[in-house]
Formats: C-alpha cells, structure tokens, sequence
C-alpha cells in the first residue's frame, strides 16, 4: 500500500511533534499490516499446493494467525489515527460508498471478541466455531484458464466433528494467486483481502492531503530524518560463580 518514495516515509522534521507522531503511527500500521499481509498470502498457497506434515501444519498455522491477527491489529490502529488525525476533517458520505468507520467495523468487533476471549468464551462457543484463534478461510487459484481453484479452511485446536466449509464464494475481483482471506472469530468475519484495498484508497487520499500541506507550509526543502539504527558496542561484567 506504500511506495518505496511515500511521502509518509519523507515527513519533515519541522512538522509539528503532534501530527508527525500521527503520521508516523499511519505510517507503521500499514507497513506492518502490509508485510504480514503478503507473507499470509505465501502461507497460505503453500498449504493449499504443498504436501504438508503434522509438524508443518503446526508451524504454518501459527505463522498465518499471527499474520492475521497482526493484520487486524494494525487496520484498527490506522482507523483509529486516520479519524483522531489532527485538523482532519470529513465531508458528507458519499451514496453507495462505505465510510471508513462502516468498513472497519468488523474489525473493530473482531478486536473485541479477541481481546475479552476469557470473558467471552461462553458466547463464542454459543456461535459454533469454538476457536481461540478463530478460523481461516480462503480460495487458492492453481489454473487461470480455465479457473480452477481450493477453496481452504484453517482451523485450529480441538475439534469435536469436520467443520464445514461452505459454498465457494462470489469474488468480483481474484488476486492471483490466493485471495478472499477471511479470518472470523465469535460469529464475526473480516474479509482481509477486499479491506486491503479500501485501506489502500484511504492512504492515497492521506498521501495526496500530506503532500498538498508541505507545499502549502513551504518546507519541501526541510531535511528528512527518520527509521534509525543505533548500535552501541559495550562490555558486560559477570559474578564470579
């Protein structure tokens, strides 16, 4: 969702404290939302193609919540500085288009199911799913033409009956080659794949409003500075045993 030359990456250290720590946070959540996105992505067409062992599935299963999660996690964080940026300010809907708060609210209430899991267990046991991590669901292309395809389920730990896996999906829009990943959790579901690009649009938008306001304060010319590593050699003194 970031270009190597964003201008997210490019803030001016003459930017308020406030805004740039507003920008940074945007900055951060996409970044990672992005990274886990696209290993998730791998993941999951290995599972779908590959032969898989028990001890596979163990490491390729934990890899692809954690990226889930991650991704849920970091699409919340950006609603949340996106609508509380300083100054911003929104217009009117637009008929047929989804706000952000309407398209983030799965998320929003995937977040809670997670983060109140204790308190919630009855309830999503109550729904049928049972999963602590929740559920994996997504469709593996392996012949464009013509389209052929898995349709996938990931579902970790104990399991009472074969979970069902449903119908194939509708899908305007395949990106080859896995697409439609969902992770639902608690009777909610959050289709990873298509809030990708609403996301992506809303950045574009930020990006072209950032970009306006540097020109506007005159400070495209202030120097740059950021995603610093420090290394420190030092020595450490142990007891004697």
């Amino acid at each position: 969702m970031l270009t190597g030359n964003s201008i997210l990456r490019r803030i001016p250290v003459v930017i308020e404290p406030k805004t740039a720590m507003f920008i940074d946070g945007i900055r951060h959540a996409i970044e990672i939302a992005d990274f886990a996105y696209e290993r998730l992505s791998a993941t999951l067409t290995a599972l779908a193609t590959k032969p898989t062992t028990p001890d596979d599935l163990r490491l390729m299963s934990t890899t692809a919540f954690l990226d889930a999660w991650a991704i849920v996690d970091s699409i919340d964080r950006f609603r949340m500085l996106y609508q509380q940026f300083p100054g911003i300010s929104f217009g009117s809907p637009t008929p047929g288009v989804m706000t952000l708060a309407e398209v983030c609210e799965p998320v929003r209430m995937l977040r809670n199911v997670a983060d109140h899991i204790a308190q919630r267990a009855e309830f999503i046991v109550a729904k049928g799913d049972g999963a602590a991590l929740g559920v994996l669901t997504w469709v593996t292309g392996i012949r464009d033409a013509p389209f052929d395809a898995y349709l996938c389920m990931l579902r970790p730990g104990t399991l009472r009956a074969v979970p069902e896996i449903g119908a194939a999906p509708l899908a305007a829009t395949f990106n080859w080659p896995t697409s439609r990943i969902c992770l639902s959790a608690g009777g909610y579901e959050v289709n990873l794949s298509e809030i990708r690009s609403h996301i992506g649009r809303r950045v574009k938008h930020l990006e072209g409003q950032i970009e306006q306001e540097i020109v506007r304060l005159n400070i495209t010319d202030a120097p740059v500075a950021n995603d610093i590593l420090i290394k420190k050699p030092v020595a450490f003194q142990f007891p004697d045993k």
